[in-house]
C-alpha cells in the first residue's frame, strides 16, 4: 500500500490478529497471499476485511473515494485484482454501487487482494500497451482472429475450464498473442466498446453450441455479468478516462482468457433464435413469472449463476435494447427454455460446445 500509515496499520493487524500467517516476516519480507479456499486464505480474508473497514473509516465512509484510491492510486493498484475469479470482485463492486452498500465495496476490495492473479497484472501492465496499436478493432473482429490463431492451439491440453488458465500464463507465445489482442481493442470510445462487448457476451453465452444441441458454458455464461458490472462501475464511479481504459482492458483480457480456456468455440449468431423462439412475443415479466411463482427456488432457479446471467441480460437489455433490439430478450428466453446444466468444466462426458479441433 502506498499510504505509509495504511501499510503500517495493515501490518499491525496481521501481526496482532493473524500472527501464524503474518504477511510481514521478521526479516522484513512479505509472504505471498495464499489462494482462496485454504484455511490461510480465510485468515487473510478476515485481515483484509478488517483493514478495509478501517480504511472506510479513514475515508469518512466515502466508499467511492475508498475504492478509487485503492483501485487506481495505491501500489500495486487493486484494479488488476477485480478480474480474478471470473470477475467476482468486480461483480461485488457493482453490487455495492447499485445497492449503496459499503460492506460490499469492502468485500470487493478484499477479494481483489486475496484472489490477486499476478499474471493478469503482468499482462495488463506490459509497456507495449502504452503505445498506439497498429489498428483499432472491435471486440468481435478481434475474437474472429483469436479463433484461428495457431499460437493459442494446444495450450489447454487437459481440456476446457478457466481453472486451467495457468497453462496460458505458462506459455510465452500464448501470452504474447493475448497481449497483442488486448492492445488492438479500440478504447477511444468506452461506452461504444462496452456496447459491443455486451452483444458479444450474449453470443458467447448462447451461440457457441453445436447446431441442434443447446449447451451453455459456465465461464462464458459469466461474461454478460462482467460486462454489466464494468458498465456500472464505469458510469457511476470512474471519471478519469485512463482509469476507464484500464477497467475495460481488464474486462477484455478476461473475455479473451475465458474464450481461450474454453477452447475457442465457433460463434454462430444464427443459433441464438430458433424458429420457436422467433415466435415468442412475451417480454421480461413473463421471463421471471415462473421464478416468482416458486415458494422455494428449485431447479434452474436455485442455480446462482443461472439467475445472475438472467438478471444481467435484463440489465443489458435496459441499457442497449434500443441498439440491439430483442437480442437480450431472445437470449433470456433461450436460457430459460433450453438450459439444463452448465458445461465447460472439463469433466468427463459433459456436453461439448462447437469446438474447432
Amino acid at each position: 500500500m502506498a499510504h505509509q500509515g495504511s501499510r503500517a496499520a495493515f501490518d499491525s493487524l496481521l501481526a496482532k490478529a493473524h500472527v501464524q500467517h503474518a504477511l510481514l516476516q521478521p526479516d522484513g519480507s512479505h509472504n505471498d497471499i495464499p489462494g482462496v479456499g485454504l484455511e490461510e486464505a480465510d485468515m487473510f480474508q478476515r485481515a483484509f476485511m478488517t483493514y478495509f473497514s478501517m480504511e472506510n473509516g479513514r475515508f469518512a465512509g466515502n466508499s467511492k473515494a475508498l475504492a478509487i484510491s485503492h483501485l487506481f492510486t495505491q501500489d500495486p493498484p487493486l484494479i488488476y485484482g477485480l478480474f480474478s475469479g471470473i470477475g467476482r470482485p468486480l461483480t461485488l463492486l457493482s453490487d455495492g454501487i447499485e445497492l449503496r452498500a459499503a460492506i460490499l465495496v469492502m468485500q470487493s476490495l478484499t477479494l481483489s487482494a486475496v484472489d490477486w492473479m499476478e499474471p493478469m497484472c503482468e499482462l495488463l501492465t506490459r509497456p507495449v500497451l502504452a503505445a498506439a496499436p497498429p489498428q483499432h478493432l472491435a471486440p468481435e473482429d478481434i475474437l474472429n482472429r483469436v479463433a484461428y490463431d495457431g499460437r493459442l492451439s494446444g495450450v489447454m491440453k487437459a481440456g476446457p475450464g478457466f481453472h486451467g488458465v495457468s497453462h496460458v500464463f505458462a506459455s510465452a507465445t500464448a501470452k504474447a498473442a493475448v497481449v497483442e489482442y488486448v492492445r488492438c481493442l479500440d478504447t477511444r470510445d468506452l461506452p461504444l466498446v462496452l456496447q459491443q462487448l455486451a452483444a458479444l457476451s450474449v453470443l458467447l453465452l448462447c451461440a457457441t453450441h453445436k447446431p441442434g444441441r443447446p449447451a451453455f458454458d459456465l465461464y462464458l455464461g459469466r461474461l454478460p455479468t462482467c460486462v454489466n458490472s464494468t458498465r456500472v462501475v464505469l458510469e457511476s464511479w470512474v471519471e478519469d478516462h485512463s482509469h476507464g481504459v484500464l477497467l475495460v482492458r481488464g474486462l477484455w483480457l478476461l473475455v479473451l482468457l475465458v474464450y481461450v480456456t474454453q477452447l475457442r468455440p465457433a460463434v454462430d449468431g444464427k443459433l441464438l433464435v430458433s424458429p420457436e423462439l422467433a415466435q415468442e412475443s412475451r417480454g421480461w415479466e413473463a421471463i421471471f413469472d415462473e421464478f416468482r411463482g416458486q415458494a422455494v427456488p428449485e431447479g434452474k432457479y436455485a442455480d446462482v449463476d443461472f439467475l445472475r446471467a438472467l438478471r444481467s441480460l435484463r440489465e443489458l437489455s435496459a441499457v442497449y435494447g434500443a441498439v440491439h433490439g430483442r437480442l437480450y430478450l431472445h437470449a433470456a428466453w433461450k436460457l430459460v427454455s433450453q438450459w439444463r446444466s452448465w458445461t465447460g468444466l472439463g469433466i468427463n462426458r459433459e456436453v461439448m460446445l462447437n469446438i474447432r479441433l
